[in-house]
């Protein structure tokens, strides 16, 4: 099926914006890469690297099926059984990964911000949102991504500014490097950083086809995925700096806990505020990417408009998003299983199995070219 909802291409600079907000999303505030202690750092940028590779693989499956959806073209190469029960579990897949993250922001805004406020009306209030803004087309959400892009990166720099000058950085916090050994780190990169964030921007082969320049976006992807794993190591560079192992293991949201101790005498105080902005824009736009893979993935396999498929999806994710766990501690631990037993087939299993098949396809078309 050619791509046929878009009448407006993604430019280049609105797919790269898309990437870097969709990779940042919640990763900043959690323990991104802590199982390996002072060395979060290295495994992000470990986990940065795979993720590149990654990329590499998805991009391969555009470049092969420009004008198609992975739920077109995964029938082309699979069959129809067999393509079709793919695509319907990446649905799932994109669904659940939504679910997750609505979750995230939710329980996020409620401890920092809105404590008295019952999470499902948070999470109603934000997928509604995101509902809103999908409801005027990908690229109106791109050409959005380009200004809060921006607006993240003023941010985060104000922040950085705050905590320099509040004198709660001791860089002596991160030696020895690899003082436990790599292994902690590669047992780190195994079970989370290659998989969160960076292999997640699988989701993003449902928006390749509406790119309006293949090589400049896919080569924006490139710088994408390398921006945000340099900021994402950076970030748990200095929390660990400031904070110490100890405190940033215990802490749900060591950014907030870290930003929230940063002050500048009694002028500038209470900037945490500044990290929760920051999680509402990253989150909102990985929540959307997530959202707008099953919807247009459901589209496709089911032949349905677009736009009617977009609330009664809302609402399939903000059940998900309650009913998914009771507390935090059992968010995570469903997610640290999901990350290690099942994500690493939807991330890396069947897209190999797809390369192999378009492979086989290629050679098989050739084939009957030459006869």
């Amino acid at each position: 099926m050619t791509v046929s909802m878009e009448s407006t291409k993604i430019k280049p600079m609105q797919f790269f914006s898309l990437l870097v907000l969709f990779q940042l999303g919640t990763a900043l505030v959690v323990n991104l890469g802590i199982q390996s202690g002072r060395d979060a750092w290295i495994a992000i940028l470990a986990g940065m690297l795979i993720g590149l590779v990654l990329f590499t693989v998805y991009s391969i499956l555009y470049k092969l099926f420009p004008n198609m959806l992975p739920t077109s073209y995964s029938k082309v190469l699979l069959g129809k059984y067999v393509g079709t029960v793919i695509s319907i579990a990446y649905v799932v897949f994109f669904m659940n990964k939504a679910s997750r993250d609505l979750l995230d922001g939710g329980l996020l805004i409620i401890s920092s911000t809105l404590k008295e406020t019952p999470l499902p009306i948070v999470n109603l209030m934000m997928v509604l949102t995101v509902a809103y803004v999908l409801h005027k087309g990908i690229e109106v959400m791109a050409r959005t991504a380009t200004i809060f892009l921006a607006i993240t990166l003023m941010l985060g720099f104000l922040i950085g500014i705050v905590i320099l000058f509040s004198d709660i950085i001791e860089m002596s916090r991160l030696l020895p490097v690899l003082g436990d050994g790599v292994m902690p780190v590669f047992d780190s990169i195994i079970k989370q950083n290659y998989q969160f964030p960076f292999a997640e921007v699988i989701c993003f082969k449902m928006v390749m086809p509406s790119l309006g320049d293949q090589k400049k976006g896919i080569r924006a992807g490139y710088m994408a995925v390398l921006l945000s794993g340099l900021i994402l190591s950076g970030t748990a560079m200095v929390t660990i700096s400031a904070l110490g192992v100890d405190i940033a293991e215990r802490s749900s949201f060591p950014l907030l806990t870290m930003v929230g101790k940063a002050a500048i005498s009694d002028f500038i105080q209470r900037t945490d505020i500044l990290v929760v902005m920051v999680l509402i824009i990253g989150d909102f736009f990985k929540i959307s990417m997530f959202y707008y893979a099953a919807v247009i993935g459901m589209s496709d396999l089911f032949k349905v408009p677009y736009r009617k498929l977009l609330y009664p999806t809302a609402i399939i994710i903000l059940l998900f998003s309650i009913l998914i766990a009771r507390n935090y501690s059992e968010h995570v631990m469903k997610g640290g299983r999901a990350l290690y037993f099942i994500d690493p087939i939807f991330f890396i299993v069947i897209p190999l199995i797809l390369i192999i098949a378009a492979t086989v396809y290629r050679f098989r078309s050739r084939s009957r070219t030459g006869a």
